[in-house]
């Protein structure tokens, strides 16, 4: 000891020893538990203990995913050589490429996903050219010449869907995605219906190579509808999901298409390829995790290892060093086993060691640090790499939930058109045998014995149409469409469904007359109810409001929408607001369903007391569909 006449300071010096000890201890158990820990950090082993990883010589990053797809029309059955053959002669003489636009006018066509922002913003596509899609073509074909006599064949037949297909293909090639996808729109259209799914296919693979997978997803699964025994589409839907990071439902894709022809190379590489990608990836991010816990845990063992390096300098201080520089080196012996330390910082404490007295220099204490900052530096490099890696997980990640959504959003598309048959058809009704469809029906001795009265038409009887009659399952949009399950209520706060108020009406149908007589609150049309709580028969009218707002927010069958508001109104004696939404209504309807908000807005005339408007507009509806029953009845009430 230094001074050993000091009980106090001996005393001090055993309990440095017992803490340091007891540091020491927990600096061991620190140390194990790192070694086990970059023990289990071996990627590699990982990799080379899965065989899909070897069973194809390419990895996924060295795949093109956009490669094209086609279906050689010689392979399907029904399609002879002769449909396929190409004119070389035109009438001019004069090389032009193919115009698909000018063979027939194609505005919209429910076949050709018109609701997609691909196919809406198609002037604007970009893609990269195709020259891979030349193996659909015959050998030592070229492309200009073909490109001639696709434009002299269209010419003598505009509206073959096989020249429009090949068309298209004529442009893929080109890389002008505009052109080929009015092509392939034009293909689908004409196209039998045995054969649709081959353009439906083009289509896709020009919206997958213009970057739209998720686009091209959705028209792929409607041409497995079309054929689900063609493996070429589910290899092509295989394709889709890869690039959207879905390895699982790509490799279902593949597994589809290889249960249909087995001896297809490519799906056999692709899913090798994707299983080996996917188990590199999630090893990457559980790597990711354990060497956060891994340094995570270098910093604790750094800071013990500080604490106890302290005790022991004061320990050297107080008591005779060469009995304890030999403890502190073995110590440090087992610390270099982690190859944490480039140097031993005992070494350089006891270079000024003179006789005796050692000179202990602190700055060696900066040293120290600087080790220990070397020491992470490799670790923080690899959690950047890791940090780089994370990206493109969590971009995928994105894109998969974008698919789903565009995939939802064609789950509610499938009920913009009517999902069964009308409740009232549109056939000849043919002359009964009752005593009131005869011809001499009624006779004077009925009238008078019936005390029968004419009044002025404000004997007002609220009439409506439903669009329900006209195939639509109206419930579903109120229910299972906006999520919310059967027995369950939707979320507080409930709002009216109040529509936004149109820039324009129509003079025909609805005048200012109407406007200002429909200002003031009126009675309600009570009788009306019953086709409201008919949505959804446990709910109150308030909610149901709620639910017909939130319909409308997503866009469901806007039309069908803005009439269920309009009722919603005439229920609560607000016929003014009720316009506001039959005016929307008249806007978006198909012209066959027009007459359903027709008949609201002439009923709302006979309320206000306008009724040679409600029988002018009464009549219109009945033009456009004569066996309505209600408008009949319409008709009786206005008149009577």
């Amino acid at each position: 000891m230094r001074r050993p006449y000091d009980l106090l300071a001996f005393l001090e010096q055993e309990k440095r020893r017992e803490t340091a000890n007891a540091i020491y201890k927990r600096i061991s158990r620190k140390e194990v538990s790192i070694d086990n820990q970059f023990a289990d950090l071996d990627i590699a082993d990982t990799e080379s203990s899965n065989l899909d990883c070897f069973l194809w010589d390419k990895s996924l990053a060295d795949i093109d995913i956009y490669d094209s797809i086609m279906i050689d029309l010689k392979h399907r059955n029904g399609i002879s050589k002769k449909d396929y053959t190409l004119y070389n002669k035109g009438a001019n003489g004069k090389q032009t490429e193919p115009n698909c636009q000018k063979t027939f006018p194609l505005d919209f066509s429910v076949y050709t996903f018109e609701h997609l922002k691909a196919m809406q913003n198609r002037k604007n596509l970009t893609q990269h050219e195709e020259p891979s899609l030349m193996k659909y073509l015959p050998p030592n074909t070229d492309l200009n010449q073909f490109g001639y006599q696709l434009t002299n064949s269209l010419s003598r037949n505009k509206t073959s869907w096989i020249y429009l297909n090949l068309a298209s293909l004529y442009w893929r090639i080109k890389g002008n995605a505009y052109n080929a996808l009015e092509c392939s729109r034009r293909a689908i259209v004409h196209a039998p219906r045995q054969y649709r799914d081959i353009p439906l296919l083009t289509t896709a693979g020009i919206l997958h190579a213009a970057r739209y997978s998720g686009e091209a997803a959705i028209v792929l699964h409607m041409a497995i509808d079309y054929n689900p025994l063609e493996s070429y589409h589910h290899l092509a839907l295989g394709h889709v999901y890869t690039s959207l990071g879905d390895f699982d439902r790509s490799a279902a894709c593949y597994d589809n298409c290889l249960k249909l022809a087995p001896e297809t190379t490519e799906a056999k590489q692709m899913k090798y390829a994707i299983l080996c990608h996917r188990l590199l990836e999630m090893t990457l991010l559980s790597f990711n995790q354990r060497l956060r816990d891994v340094l995570s845990e270098i910093h604790a063992y750094h800071d013990w290892k500080e604490e106890w390096l302290k005790l022991y300098e004061h320990m050297l201080w107080e008591q005779n060093i060469k009995s304890t520089t030999r403890e502190i080196k073995l110590a440090f012996a087992r610390e270099q086993n982690l190859h944490l330390l480039a140097i031993n910082p005992i070494e350089k404490y006891i270079n000024h060691d003179l006789g005796n007295n050692v000179i202990l220099s602190y700055v060696d204490v900066g040293d120290r640090k600087k080790i220990a900052e070397n020491m992470l530096q490799h670790v923080h490099l690899n959690l950047h790499v890791l940090k780089n890696l994370q990206q493109p997980v969590k971009e995928r990640d994105r894109t998969t939930q974008d698919i789903l959504m565009e995939l939802n959003m064609e789950h509610t598309h499938a009920f913009a058109t009517p999902t069964k048959s009308p409740k009232y058809h549109d056939v000849e009704i043919k002359k009964g045998n009752k005593d009131f469809e005869a011809d001499y029906w009624p006779r004077i001795s009925d009238c008078d014995g019936s005390m029968l009265t004419f009044g002025d038409g404000k004997q007002y009887l609220p009439i409506y149409l439903s669009p329900e009659n006209k195939g639509y399952a109206i419930h579903l949009f109120v229910n299972e469409l906006i999520d919310i399950e059967p027995g369950k209520k939707h979320p507080l706060p409930w709002h009216p469904p109040i529509c936004q108020a149109p820039k324009l009406f129509d003079e025909k149908y609805i005048t200012d007359s109407l406007l200002d007589a429909t200002t003031q609150q009126h009675s309600s049309d009570a009788s009306l109810k019953s086709f409201l709580h008919s949505l959804v028969q446990t709910a109150e009218s308030a909610e149901i409001g709620q639910r017909i707002l939130t319909a409308i927010e997503a866009k469901i069958v806007p039309w069908v929408l803005s009439v269920l508001a309009s009722l919603h109104w005439r229920t609560v004696g607000k016929p003014r607001l009720a316009l506001d939404c039959l005016q929307l209504a008249l806007d978006e309807v198909p012209g066959e369903f027009r007459d359903v908000p027709l008949v609201s807005i002439a009923s709302i005339h006979q309320k206000m007391g306008l009724i040679d408007d409600a029988l002018r507009i009464t009549k219109e509806a009945l033009r456009i569909n004569a066996v309505e029953v209600c408008m009949k009845h319409a008709i009786i009430v206005i008149v009577s």
